[in-house]
């Protein structure tokens, strides 16, 4: 029969309480992008106050702001302006050509899409379909495009871009027109016997050009586009002594939370139970905040120092003394669980003796090594790159060559994996590096 009844059943579920999501998105935030959700939180809360510190850190160094001492400031604080686009450059351009408007309308389109090495992205008909224009006009419209400064911009390719750049150059050199227009790939490969032959000219005249085309610039865009530039202030700094290290905070930038007494007097004053319920949320919310931005670094420091001690020989020796280390070496390390120190690393940089390091740059699978032991794929990467830097670039290292040198050193790889890597390194192949005589 189907009917009601009361059950007793006994159920365990994980429940996330807001305070606990909030402790765990300010434990994922980096240095400056916590600023700016401490000031969002100071604005939702008038019982949460910010106040900029009264010591100052220096790179491990305190000193009072009242003290007249040479200091390091915020590197924000001389971040430069905006600069101008490459779009808004040439526009400024084919504005003092004085052209029909229909001209310059054209050639500010196409303007607009121009990739950042300064090469036109869309096709003509494209181009000639969306703008409903003839195709003289659309013609006319590039021509004046490619007439501006710097020479090359607005190709379709790297051909006519360097081609562009010799037919404006009054001292370009004898055959490099020719070698660029028909010849590109021989050169690229440096098959100059080829043009050799073609052209019938010298070898030293292929040379000669060959160094000249080699002297274009075959990315024009870059020296009048605006780059958003990337500033790194790191969370932590590490210093390395000679009887072991000492990790420090960096805490400047970061501004200092209390909870203002102002606006517990007023609410004394008005004497209203609403106002004093508002107020003891929002002093509970201020406190908790307090609270989280401790345990965030106080985490933060245990997780960078754990990691610095189990990689005291990267200390000693650079990359080159990289161990292979994964979330859960350290999760064991601090008896936290993987997804806590995944957090903490999250967007985190570290100032170390041979540079700033993102936190994830430290944990790397380990590699076989015929010893017996393990090598961190970040050491044999830059190993790769130190053996492909001084290798003879007349007969570059093929890639099994590489993995033959790894082997004899003791380390295992497959050919598919140092392909990877030397891909990951942004290396060309070894033949695309040979240079031919």
């Amino acid at each position: 029969m189907l009917g009601y009844q009361l059950v007793q059943d006994q159920r365990l579920k994980l429940a996330i309480t807001p305070e606990l999501k909030q402790s765990i998105h300010i434990l994922t935030l980096s240095g400056y992008e916590l600023v700016p959700y401490l000031q969002e939180q100071a604005t939702e809360n008038p019982v949460l106050e910010l106040e900029d510190h009264s010591d100052i850190y220096i790179y491990g160094r305190k000193t009072r702001t009242g003290e007249e001492k040479d200091f390091m400031q915020d590197p924000f604080w001389n971040v430069n302006k905006a600069q101008e686009t490459m779009e808004a450059r040439l526009k400024s351009q084919l504005r003092l050509l004085s052209l029909p408007p229909e001209v310059y309308r054209t050639a500010a389109y196409m303007a607009g899409n121009l990739n950042d090495d300064g090469y036109l992205d869309i096709t003509l008909t494209d181009i000639r379909t969306e703008l409903n224009i003839s195709e003289a006009l659309l013609e006319l419209a590039l021509e004046k495009l490619q007439s501006l400064d710097p020479a090359g911009i607005a190709g379709r390719n790297l051909r006519e871009c360097l081609l562009l750049q010799i037919i404006r150059d009054p001292d370009a050199v004898p055959y490099a027109y020719e070698i660029v227009d028909e010849y590109l790939t021989e050169l690229a490969d440096g098959n100059l016997g080829r043009m050799v032959s073609a052209l019938r000219i010298s070898r030293e005249q292929v040379m000669v050009a060959y160094k000249y085309i080699r002297s274009l610039n075959p990315r024009p865009g870059l020296s009048i586009g605006a780059f958003e530039q990337h500033y790194i202030v790191p969370d932590a700094i590490v210093e390395y002594h000679a009887d072991g290290f000492t990790v420090s905070m960096q805490s400047s930038g970061i501004p200092k939370l209390s909870i203002s007494n102002e606006c517990r007097e007023w609410v004394k004053l008005r004497q209203s139970t609403e106002a004093s319920s508002y107020l003891n949320h929002c002093v509970k919310s201020a406190q908790w905040i307090i609270r989280c931005i401790e345990m965030r670094k106080q985490t933060l420091m245990k997780v960078v120092y754990a990691m610095m001690d189990e990689q005291r020989e990267f200390l000693a020796k650079g990359v080159k003394g990289l161990r292979p280390m994964t979330l859960h070496t350290i999760s064991s390390k601090l008896d936290m669980h993987e997804s806590t120190i995944s957090r903490a690393v999250h967007d985190k940089f570290v100032l170390t003796p041979y540079g700033v390091f993102p936190l994830k740059y430290f944990f790397a699978a380990g590699l076989s090594t015929s010893g017996g032991g393990a090598a961190s794929s970040q050491k044999v990467k830059a190993r790769i790159k130190e053996l492909i830097d001084s290798e003879n670039k007349t007969r570059p290292y093929s890639d099994q060559k590489l993995v033959d040198v790894l082997f004899s050193e003791g380390v295992r790889l497959s050919r598919r994996t140092v392909t990877k890597y030397r891909e990951e390194l942004k290396i060309l192949s070894s033949s695309s590096r040979r240079r031919k005589i």
